[in-house]
């Protein structure tokens, strides 16, 4: 019995040692993945592997916890955040809903790229898959998502799949990723045409 605990110890601790340097690893990938623009293609599957949805756009990050997401294809849909708030503005429906960025920022694959990892890492047990991809799963299994899988090419991420408490699988593929030094804070104005209904959430 003394011999198998000593066993455990020593697999618990080759284990610890593993997602420690795991997460180390992820955090500077990350880190050097904030402040980034380029394409995606986001595929969504249902729990059967059945495709049902597929949009196209492009994105832009900023640091601290800046972006805009746009999908262009098959539905006009803009994602802004400028660090306090999130705007999600369908642009054909005319609406727009903005909310406290606080709270809602593990709902969106841009606002966990944006933010620093050491703050959003601890939350998640991190597990290195291969070269450059990662495995995050939530230890608050109140989560919105099982599992989150990031995959980095170059040093620039390259690919994210989110697996939801239903099942659902969405994958997002990055495309002409390039890093900049910083962009002017209009590209992240909240600022819609005076015939756009806003909805205003957590005030």
């Amino acid at each position: 019995m003394y011999k198998m605990m000593l066993v455990l110890l020593v697999l618990f601790a080759g284990a610890a040692n593993a997602e420690s340097s795991a997460s180390a690893q992820l955090t500077q990938l990350l880190n050097q993945n904030r402040n980034v623009e380029g394409e995606f293609r986001q595929s969504t599957y249902d729990e059967k592997g059945n495709q049902v949805q597929v949009s196209n756009g492009i994105f832009l990050l900023s640091k601290p916890n800046k972006f805009v997401w746009d999908s262009v294809s098959p539905y006009a849909q803009r994602i802004i955040s400028d660090g306090k708030t999130i705007l999600v503005w369908d642009l054909d429906l005319q609406q727009a809903t903005k909310k406290p960025f606080a709270g809602t920022a593990s709902n969106s694959p841009a606002a966990l790229l944006g933010q620093p990892a050491e703050s959003v890492l601890p939350h998640y047990v991190v597990t290195k898959l291969g070269d450059h991809k990662y495995r995050l799963e939530p230890k608050n299994k109140e989560e919105m998502f099982k599992t989150l899988t990031l995959a980095f090419k170059n040093s620039k991420v390259s690919a994210m799949s989110i697996i939801d408490g239903l099942g659902q699988t969405t994958l997002i593929e990055f495309k002409k990723v390039e890093q900049h030094k910083g962009v002017a804070n209009a590209n992240f104005s909240m600022a819609v045409p005076d015939d756009v209904d806003v909805i205003v959430e957590g005030q």
